[in-house]
């Protein structure tokens, strides 16, 4: 169905939005997807392994929807892309000490 979407056949009213939606703005069909793979995912999975499955599931359900609001919200890509550069750090710094790891 969402390839159907992006190529403009909707199915009901909800595809009809979304199918106008990525018609007027430039959309990835693959940021849909991972979203929906995340949303899957967490039907089934309960632990990650590693920090690398726990990032790529991030990235899936909450990522994706903050990349995809990018251009709805007028952001240019050059904006966008500065946001990663300007060395935030969203850990909570006590947990950085209470663990001896330092941010650079």
């Amino acid at each position: 169905m969402l390839e159907d979407i992006f190529d403009g056949y909707p199915h009901d009213k909800i595809d009809a939005a979304l199918a106008d939606t990525v018609q007027q703005y430039p959309l990835e069909i693959k940021l849909f997807k991972y979203l929906m793979k995340g949303m899957r995912t967490d039907t089934w999975k309960t632990r990650y392994e590693n920090y690398e499955e726990l990032e790529q599931y991030c990235y899936y359900v909450a990522g994706t929807g903050g990349i995809m609001t990018v251009p709805i919200a007028g952001i240019s890509q050059e904006f966008h892309q500065s946001l990663a550069l300007r060395g935030r750090v969203y850990l909570p710094q006590d947990g950085l000490r209470e663990f001896r790891l330092i941010d650079k």
